[in-house]
């Protein structure tokens, strides 16, 4: 969300304001003219925060510096956030129902950190022959991870390994 631009120096058309300093300090009450009188012989600016009918609260500061650390702490917000990595868990045709569980606790825990997530099932040698059965398979993990993820889009094969792209659930 972008924050609207403030009116600046000659750009306010205040009657009656209230001049405060970069620390938030309430400094004094006075008209347009003296502010603008009293910021050009400190040789800084004055800024808009607010403004109601007749009185408006005018800060006086240097606009430069505050655009520069305005600059810089969007800089920092951003190398906070991180976007979530993209997980993935393999499956075999072979898979029994306790090792099934647990992929599905370790998907779970991925959830809870909002990664998207990759499945994929890998067919070797004579397995190839059970496609049918490995797609069942893989469904069934799929729709058991319903509660945490949703399926980006169906599970495609791609020459012997089908592969399942998953989403989290907001």
């Amino acid at each position: 969300m972008k924050e609207k631009r403030r009116l600046l120096n000659d750009e306010i058309r205040a009657t009656k304001i209230q001049l405060i300093n970069d620390e938030w300090e309430n400094l004094w009450e006075m008209t347009m003219d003296e502010a603008r009188e009293k910021a050009k012989s400190m040789e800084l600016d004055l800024m808009e925060m607010w403004a109601k009918w007749d009185l408006s609260i005018i800060k006086i500061l240097d606009y430069g510096k505050f655009l520069y650390r305005q600059k810089k702490q969007e800089q920092k917000s951003k190398q906070k956030w991180k976007a979530p990595d993209l997980k993935s868990l393999r499956i075999t045709f072979k898979i029994w129902d306790h090792d099934l569980e647990v992929r599905r606790n370790q998907a779970e825990a991925f959830a809870k950190w909002w990664h998207p997530l990759k499945v994929s099932l890998m067919l070797k040698w004579r397995e190839n022959q059970y496609e049918n059965i490995a797609s069942d398979k893989m469904n069934f993990f799929v729709n058991s991870l319903s509660e945490f993820y949703k399926l980006d889009s169906p599970v495609k094969k791609n020459w012997n390994t089908f592969i399942a792209m998953l989403k989290t659930i907001k």
